[in-house]
């Protein structure tokens, strides 16, 4: 084991001594406090076609950036994009604020031999944009 392996660990056994709860409700909680952050870190973050693409990167590498994250992807409303495609404007008002609306987010996240991949929808029916937990397997 290298050193940076040993302080790992350690900080693992450390900070499970703060959770009461199976294996189970930690990475359910794990994957709430990403989509939570994801949503209230770019909320409100200008967004025009012309940098569209790159919020979205920002937005992955972010979450994965956080313990116990897998992969990332983040989509910004494709009617969003479409929308504006054609009007090549590149004026100073040439862009909108991110809204709860407009992003589409999957995050998976690994701990101890589970596996959960958590969503975040705008759900038209309820006009709100809805994080959820799509599935939690066991992985060896």
């Amino acid at each position: 084991m290298t050193e940076k392996e040993g302080e790992i660990e350690e900080k693992m056994k450390i900070s499970e001594g703060y959770f009461n709860c199976s294996n189970r409700e930690r990475i359910s909680f794990e994957l709430g406090i990403k989509l939570g952050a994801l949503f209230h870190q770019f909320i409100g973050t200008p967004v025009s076609p012309h940098n569209i693409r790159e919020l979205e990167e920002a937005m992955e590498t972010t979450a994965e950036s956080q313990a116990f994250v897998e992969d990332a992807e983040v989509d910004i409303m494709p009617e969003v994009k479409e929308e504006n495609k054609e009007d090549e404007s590149d004026g100073p008002f040439d862009y909108t604020t991110l809204s709860g609306d407009m992003l589409y987010a999957d995050i998976l996240v690994k701990y101890e031999g589970l596996r959960a991949l958590g969503k975040m929808r705008f759900i038209d029916e309820m006009e709100y944009p809805l994080m959820f937990i799509e599935s939690i397997e066991k992985i060896d």
